[in-house]
């Protein structure tokens, strides 16, 4: 299962890796929220992603948990970190 959150530095997030603005793979961020070097959806809540992960995980087949605990990590992430968990 690919991840969706942000890889340890010695593993590649592999496919799901978001695009820099040079066209490269990001090392950073999956390709649900970055997209050419920035964030997609800038206004994109903490709330809108835990909902586009749980969307795409469950398209992926992931069951319960696995959405669960892809979401737990969400607040986590650097971009997140300055938003309230609800």
């Amino acid at each position: 299962m690919p991840k969706l959150w942000n890889a340890p530095p010695n593993q590649k997030a592999g496919d799901c890796r978001g695009v820099e603005s040079d066209g490269s793979k990001s090392e950073k961020w999956c390709k649900l929220c970055y997209e050419d070097g920035q964030f997609v959806g800038p206004d994109c809540t903490l709330v809108d992603m835990r909902k586009i992960v749980d969307d795409a995980l469950k398209e992926q087949g992931s069951g319960r948990i696995m959405r669960w605990l892809a979401q737990q990590q969400l607040p986590h992430l650097e971009r997140w970190k300055t938003q309230k968990s609800v």
